[in-house]
């Protein structure tokens, strides 16, 4: 796209150079002011271009507006994201730790049950 841009800009150029006719400017009278063509294009270029980046610049307007509002509301979205991610990780810390203590309990009622199989005399041994 640029390559095109500068081809483009180097013809035009190459065009005003070669353009070097005085002609006079046709609000002012004819005798007062004589000015080359290639000026006159070159001006009424320039012209041209600012007002397109205008036009353009109004023609987005509404985007840009849509724009600022979805970051907006992406920030909002993202600091709430944010807090709940927190959040998550504090109640599975929650679930391991209530975890770890149920495997603990579940542990020691083995361990007592099994302490309990060999303290109790059998009905055999009576």
């Amino acid at each position: 796209m640029w390559l095109i841009k500068i081809l483009l800009m180097a013809l035009f150029f190459v065009f005003l150079v070669q353009n070097n006719e005085m002609v006079n400017v046709w609000p002012i009278p004819k005798d007062n002011l004589t000015v080359a063509v290639s000026v006159v294009y070159l001006v009424l270029f320039c012209v041209g271009y600012l007002c397109g980046r205008l036009s353009a610049w109004a023609a987005y307007a509404p985007l840009r507006a849509t724009v600022r509002k979805q970051k907006k509301e992406n920030k909002l979205l993202s600091k709430e994201h944010e807090k709940l991610n927190q959040e998550h990780e504090k109640l599975n810390q929650q679930i391991s730790s209530l975890q770890e203590e149920a495997e603990k309990a579940d542990r020691f009622s083995l361990n007592r049950k099994i302490k309990g199989w060999f303290s109790k005399p059998s009905v055999d041994d009576k």
